[in-house]
């Protein structure tokens, strides 16, 4: 199957629809999006039952602004609806492939089930729902010392220590929520307890970073 190209028009009637849609966020200016053009390329031959589209940031600038689109190429992959995958940067073959079949594996029913459950209790995500908040752009907070945050951390975790919150609070954006994570949900859950005392909108990730990286999901360091 080829790739198809999407517009504002036909975007959200494409991603909200069943099945898989993998999209790629591109430019004709950006190199790195033209190395990439026929691994996306290759994949779609790979997977005719996945949806492979492309959006022209340039001459779709609007909805890049709608997607909060930050660098190019960025791949979000939907699955039913849901956005399960939100990423910048070319993924290797490989990797390419991986997300996919992760996608493929999951029991929707089980996500929306945790979704709903997360919306019941909005202090506490499981990794499964936190993966999905942070595929759509959420603020992380990492509280973990130096050392831990610089051996491996979840992409693009804003690091502040949870001794050193009380000091740091200005960093943190203005309504909006932020996920907290340490290594496995406890020094993230007292975090969460003082960052709510001061009006802050903040949830705790339960497993951690170390359940993220037991999943096999990538870091950064």
């Amino acid at each position: 199957m080829s790739t198809r190209d999407l517009t504002l028009a036909d975007f959200e009637t494409t991603v909200t629809g069943d099945g898989i849609v993998l999209v790629d966020l591109w430019a004709e200016w950006c190199g790195p999006c033209k190395q990439f053009a026929p691994t996306f390329e290759a994949s779609s031959e790979k997977h005719p039952d996945v949806v492979h589209a492309k959006v022209d940031t340039e001459a779709e600038q609007e909805l890049a602004g709608m997607l909060q689109v930050r660098s190019i190429p960025t791949l979000m992959l939907f699955r039913d609806g849901v956005l399960l995958f939100n990423q910048a940067g070319a993924l290797p073959a490989a990797a390419l492939d991986d997300v996919i079949s992760q996608a493929k594996a999951l029991d929707m029913d089980e996500v929306r089930r945790q979704i709903a459950e997360a919306d019941a209790h909005p202090d506490e995500l499981d990794l499964d729902t936190f993966a999905a908040a942070h595929a759509q752009g959420a603020f992380v907070l990492d509280v973990r010392q130096a050392d831990e945050y610089a051996s491996g951390h979840v992409p693009g975790a804003v690091h502040i220590a949870m001794g050193d919150l009380p000091a740091h609070l200005a960093e943190l954006p203005e309504g909006e929520r932020v996920h907290v994570i340490c290594q496995s949900g406890g020094r993230s859950r007292q975090a969460v307890g003082y960052l709510q005392s001061q009006g802050i909108d903040a949830v705790n990730v339960t497993d951690g970073t170390g359940g993220w990286i037991q999943r096999g999901w990538p870091v950064e360091s």
